[in-house]
């Protein structure tokens, strides 16, 4: 006699491999438009193709290059292009997104210094007093631009990702999926900026102007996990020949809050000059001019951004 249960226990496993299938064919959709579509990771991937060829450039300059690094307050702040003809110095900006996270924007620049050049480190520093780990946007650039080793085998630190949770991350988040839906419905540019934006030193330029009103507070404690991975990158450029400075980032803050963020960035700076030297900057990363700034806090205008470019060569 034929069981009753027969029919049923069939179904839940055929139940149970359509949902796995479409489940697997929903993340493939994912992975190939974070990895082909998303606007933004595909300015940055042309973007690091810039930067990186102006690095090639400049390699074998008697005294060294100089290779900046951050988040996006350096990206449009510092002119390496005028380093070069006002100053003499070679220098590439190879900054990018500060949602890419402070450990793979580290890997991605330590890969284009070498014995005889300076690695400018202007990490902003909410990126070296929150966590390390590697967030999902700075995974999809790592893969993006052929260079998954970023987070699977670190140069610098320990902040390595598995593969299960790296092929998680290549999906859009709910923020990108909304914003990306409002934007059609508008008929407006997909991403704000474009590669046009982009010198050939990798400096960036930006004509958008948005008001801005808060200074960029952090919590002005670098934790152990933090300090442990600049002493890493200390060593490293200690044993390749590199040679190696932090740089605050400038931002705008109010008239009224300019003392307590200076004091604020200040008690930062004496927790990071035990693992790295720091450049002197007298305006200890406060800049009071809302003027100065393009589409946000970070982001200096043309004209600003040769003040910046100005002072940190008198450095």
């Amino acid at each position: 006699m034929r069981s009753s249960t027969l029919p049923s226990s069939r179904r839940v496993p055929r139940l149970a491999l359509t949902l796995l299938l479409l489940a697997m064919g929903v993340w493939g959709l994912d992975v190939a438009y974070t990895l082909r579509g998303n606007p933004e990771l595909q300015f940055f991937r042309k973007a690091w193709e810039i930067k990186r060829a102006q690095a090639r450039r400049l390699s074998g300059k008697p005294g060294g290059k100089v290779v900046l690094y951050g988040g996006s307050s350096s990206l449009f702040s510092i002119n390496t292009g005028q380093l070069q003809s006002e100053n003499g110095i070679p220098a590439v900006n190879f900054a990018f997104g500060a949602g890419f996270g402070a450990s793979i924007l580290t890997q991605a620049a330590v890969q284009e210094v070498a014995s005889g050049d300076t690695l400018a480190v202007a990490l902003e520093p909410v990126l070296l007093t929150d966590s390390l780990e590697p967030p999902a946007m700075g995974i999809q650039f790592a893969v993006v631009t052929g260079n998954p080793s970023w987070f699977s085998h670190p140069t610098v630190g320990r902040e390595s990702v598995g593969w299960i949770p790296a092929a998680l991350a290549l999906r859009p988040g709910g923020y990108h999926v909304l914003t990306m839906l409002g934007k059609l419905g508008r008929s407006g540019p997909l991403y704000r900026y474009n590669i046009t934006n982009i010198q050939a030193d990798g400096f960036a330029r930006t004509e958008v102007r948005v008001p801005v009103h808060e200074a960029a507070w952090h919590s002005g404690v670098l934790p152990k996990e933090s300090g442990a991975f600049l002493e890493s990158l200390r060593r490293w450029c200690e044993s390749t020949g590199v040679r190696v400075y932090y740089v605050l980032p400038w931002s705008y803050c109010p008239q009224a809050d300019l003392v307590r963020f200076q004091q604020l960035n200040a008690r930062f700076l004496l927790q990071v000059i035990r693992y790295l030297p720091v450049l002197r900057d007298p305006r200890l990363g406060a800049d009071p001019e809302a003027l100065h700034f393009g589409d946000s806090g970070f982001h200096m205008t043309a004209e600003s951004s040769r003040i910046r470019t100005a002072e940190l060569a008198s450095a």
